[in-house]
């Protein structure tokens, strides 16, 4: 198939791209900072994915669309884009959701936008793929700043930490059978380990200079925003006091037995 990446200069899209170039099928990067010296052997589109006009020009001449952003408009780019693809003729949509993403929790705000994408694609009449993954290993690094290792509250709940690599091989095989249409996917990992308990094993061996992770309360984190006028970590907070009392949701059963069973551990993909 030919296939659209909206999202393409994401991190977790660079295994889905190899992964899906590697089956054989030829793949078009949309992303808005996209640079066509980075992927030499692929067709790259920049755009911005709430223009019509750049969504237009990036679908025509697509079989399918494969959908992994992060944006406050992520349900208003999901409308537009199916909107597109009915016009284009476009054969499957999949999409990269969330594994605690379900009406019951679509009250806090990122979780809310992505419930709702998820029920435009399962309207549109386009054959869908929603894939809910939970956090990935590559997002480890993220929780290193200024040389600490911190968690953002205290993060009791244990997490089926997968590797973006297992999700890629997943979802590529979803793309190569019929029986993966229109069917919701919970991509888990083969451990569970706190946000905490990960980190430790992460700086370990990518950050041997630090020796501890430390859990810092969020009403330290508020003040600290609020004096520094951080707004990048205001903004930031709320996700993590919603991920510290909400757990994955759905089982990785069908998923897993349809696409395969994520074999990648956490200390595998340390080493990698």
């Amino acid at each position: 198939m030919k296939i659209l990446i909206i999202g393409a200069s994401g991190m977790i899209a660079q295994q889905t791209i190899k992964e899906l170039s590697k089956a054989g099928n030829e793949l078009r990067l949309f992303s808005r900072g996209i640079k066509s010296e980075n992927y030499p052997t692929h067709e790259v589109t920049p755009g911005d994915v709430l223009k019509k006009s750049d969504l237009e020009n990036a679908i025509t001449g697509c079989d399918a669309i494969h959908i992994t952003i992060n944006t406050p408009d992520e349900a208003l780019a999901v409308q537009n884009i199916v909107s597109i693809a009915k016009m284009k003729n476009i054969k499957r949509i999949s999409y990269v959701s969330g594994a605690t993403v379900c009406k019951e929790n679509s009250w806090f705000s990122m979780v809310g936008n992505k419930y709702k994408a998820e029920q435009l694609l399962k309207s549109s009449g386009i054959p869908y793929m929603i894939f809910r993954p939970t956090w990935f290993m590559e997002s480890l690094d993220m929780m290193i700043q200024n040389g600490k290792a911190n968690v953002m509250g205290k993060q009791p709940l244990k997490i089926h930490w997968i590797s973006a690599k297992d999700f890629a091989k997943q979802l590529s095989k979803a793309y190569a059978i019929k029986e993966s249409l229109n069917k919701e996917f919970y991509s888990y990992g083969p451990e569970k380990f706190t946000l905490k308990e990960a980190l430790e094993q992460y700086i370990k061996v990518k950050h041997a200079n630090i020796k501890k992770v430390s859990n810092v309360p969020f009403g330290l984190l508020k003040f600290i925003a609020f004096i520094t006028e951080n707004k990048e970590l205001k903004n930031i907070i709320p996700m993590f006091e919603y991920f510290d009392k909400t757990k994955e949701v759905g089982s990785s059963y069908n998923t897993n037995r349809l696409l395969g069973q994520p074999t990648i551990t956490l200390s595998d993909w340390l080493i990698q």
